[in-house]
């Protein structure tokens, strides 16, 4: 893992851009609006059995695209007391990032086949960057801060607002797959 500022993130992925509003630790990653006005979502809350939470957020992972990057990009975070930021920011710390989520707002996994699910044939660098990235995708989710995961040269995402977790896609296959992941981790889907 690495992590990405804003230029790195619209240089890697043309058509998205970022919006910022330090004040209030936004840096707000958009696509353009041509391109978001082809897309669809489906949407939900993340899976209430906390005992499945890190399966669900591999699975998140998982449907998106094999054998391209990822990004876990982090739009509005908070840092009051009590919270997971100092978690959050210890473990950047800990792959040797020192700027701060400001400065360096995203998260970019080298490409593996993420859909690869027998432990023999998954190398020791893929399970550490899936580790890392499932981590990060729970705290972000057990703090409800805002984020996307996005991955290599597709415009499908899955968005983080508030505790909610929206796909978007183009293609009614992807939106149904986005469906049937939601449902096997019985997680609410009262959102459109």
């Amino acid at each position: 893992m690495r992590c990405l500022t804003a230029k790195e993130m619209t240089d890697l992925h043309p058509g998205f851009h970022v919006n910022f509003n330090l004040p209030l630790h936004r840096t707000t990653l958009a696509l353009d609006q041509e391109l978001d006005s082809r897309a669809n979502r489906v949407g939900g809350r993340a899976a209430p059995n906390v005992r499945r939470i890190r399966w669900f957020c591999d699975a998140l992972n998982r449907w998106h695209k094999p054998n391209v990057h990822r990004v876990l990009w982090v739009d509005h975070w908070e840092a009051d007391f009590p919270s997971t930021h100092e978690l959050f920011m210890a473990a950047r710390r800990g792959l040797g990032e020192t700027r701060s989520l400001s400065d360096a707002p995203g998260h970019y996994f080298d490409a593996y086949p993420y859909d690869e699910q027998d432990q023999t044939k998954i190398p020791p660098e893929q399970a550490k960057e899936t580790g890392i990235l499932v981590g990060l995708i729970m705290l972000m989710i057990a703090e409800t801060w805002d984020g996307w995961l996005v991955a290599g040269d597709s415009y499908d995402r899955i968005e983080f607002w508030e505790g909610n977790i929206f796909f978007y896609s183009t293609e009614r296959r992807r939106l149904n797959d986005a469906k049937s992941l939601m449902a096997q981790f019985d997680c609410p889907m009262d959102l459109k």
